[in-house]
């Protein structure tokens, strides 16, 4: 399981605030403050209007084989404060015993608004797609309805998005406004409500919470901006509050998720036989199609066999869908800040052109003020660039949008960073030899819009069962 931790020092600000004499300024506990009563949430009454599939999978489970319930987790360093995971580990199975397993996964970056974690989406979301994505951050919410398109379109994952804990710089607004002065909350709710996002109250219960039990504004800070331990269970029980079940869910969780069954599938089979819920072959040339909607499969199946994967009449090893990879920046990588991080001043995300060669690319930054050249492993040098010029590689395999490259003003000479560029189909399955039980493989990813059909092919004499498919359709 991927985590990415980090920290970060931060000055005392004071503006708007006067510390008590012989007061801490900042109460840096897990504890909650000294007589005040233990936090329980207040979820609206429409809460979880927009978590219909995360219901089903928390209700029901997975079935065979189970899997854990996915959470990515994307933003600055308040979502890096929320921990990593381990409340809904903990909470998860006690709340829904037939879940017996979260895997919480986090990107996050120092201030990190919502503009950069589209390219994160790109490169880590997409790739490892997750049942629900949390993003606690601040931002324009013109990138938030950006990020959240993204989303959309990719993947059919739900998304809670709660608003700002209040914190020092807030303090002009206390009493006068709902908004942070890096955020204005109504905008967040409609760009949330456009998307059919879930939108969780944090900062209107985080404020009820101060004014009942005639707590200080610090009393839940660790320091200036940031929650202390109990102001971050606060936040993530918020989150967790809102898995419910309302009078009516925002969407139908079949428009996005389905699985179809053995019976189902039967229809498209050749030379498989239905038994026991199970179509199953033990002869070369059986054939399933499978005609679908939707940019993501995946397969059920056990056996000793091996299966070749074709997808709209093409090997899935000559299928034109691709994903790209993390973009890593070199260790060696210039710092031009104390605390400065490498995933902070780096390109977040590219973009893929049309004729993909699967391949490493690598970006080689060549002067002080933004210029580079990217070259690829097969591909060759390929164009020069500029951090804050759109670029198109001569050979249109990849686009590096300015916007989605964070703090390139701080790269120097020589910076490296690179990714890779993988076909998100597969060609074959090998079964692994030994019927080992129920596997759940993904063969197809990143598809584009529209329908397809998927038909797989047995290439021995091996026995191979199929359960189900699984098919992902994203709402965007």
């Amino acid at each position: 399981m991927m985590r990415f931790l980090w920290t970060v020092t931060l000055g005392l600000v004071t503006a708007g605030w006067a510390q008590e004499a012989g007061d801490p300024a900042f109460r840096n506990s897990d504890e909650r403050p000294a007589g005040a009563a233990e936090y329980v949430p207040q979820p609206p009454a429409d809460a979880g209007t927009h978590l219909a599939l995360t219901m089903q999978k928390l209700q029901n489970g997975f079935g065979e084989p189970d899997r854990p319930f996915r959470i990515w987790a994307l933003g600055s360093s308040y979502t890096n404060m929320l921990g990593s995971g381990e409340i809904w580990q903990e909470e998860i199975p006690k709340r829904f015993p037939k879940v017996k397993e979260v895997q919480y996964q986090k990107m996050v970056g120092n201030s990190c608004p919502w503009q950069y974690l589209r390219g994160w989406v790109k490169h880590l979301v997409v790739p490892d797609p997750p049942d629900l994505v949390i993003t606690y951050t601040n931002g324009d919410p013109a990138d938030l309805d950006l990020l959240l398109a993204e989303i959309r379109r990719t993947t059919t994952a739900d998304v809670i998005v709660p608003s700002l804990h209040w914190r020092i710089r807030d303090l002009p607004n206390w009493g006068v406004s709902e908004d942070a002065v890096d955020q204005n909350v109504e905008a967040v709710r409609q760009v949330c409500a456009k998307h059919g996002a879930e939108f969780v109250e944090s900062r209107k219960a985080w404020g009820r919470y101060l004014r009942e039990n005639d707590l200080k504004f610090t009393d839940l800070l660790k320091d200036p901006v940031h929650q202390n331990g109990y102001g971050a269970r606060m936040v993530n029980l918020n989150i967790l509050s809102h898995l419910r079940v309302p009078d009516t869910f925002a969407y139908d969780p079949r428009t996005r998720e389905q699985r179809l069954d053995a019976a189902a599938l039967s229809e498209g089979a050749e030379g498989f036989e239905l038994k026991e819920g199970a179509l199953e072959a033990s002869k070369a040339g059986a054939r399933l199609k499978v005609a679908f909607q939707g940019n993501r499969v995946e397969l059920i199946a056990d056996g000793k066999g091996e299966l070749e994967v074709m997808m709209d009449g093409k090997l899935g090893t000559e299928y034109p869908a691709f994903l790209p990879t993390y973009i890593q920046g070199d260790a060696k990588n210039a710092k031009s800040q104390k605390g400065d991080n490498p995933r902070d001043l780096a390109p977040h995300g590219v973009t893929l052109g049309t004729k993909q060669i699967p391949q490493t690319w690598t970006i080689v930054m060549t002067s002080d003020a933004g210029d580079y050249e990217l070259t690829g492993s097969v591909t060759g040098p390929d164009g020069k660039g500029n951090a804050f010029q759109p670029f198109t590689s001569n050979s249109g395999q990849i686009g590096v949008p300015p916007e989605l490259w964070r703090r390139g003003e701080r790269n120097k000479t020589g910076d490296r960073f690179t990714f890779e560029v993988n076909r998100s189909t597969l060609g074959s399955v090998d079964l692994g030899g030994n019927g080992n039980g129920w596997r759940r493989i993904r063969l197809a990813n990143a598809l584009s819009d529209g329908e397809h059909v998927l038909e797989l092919r047995t290439k021995d004499d091996e026995p191979v069962e199929i359960m189900a498919v699984e098919i992902f359709n994203p709402p965007g």
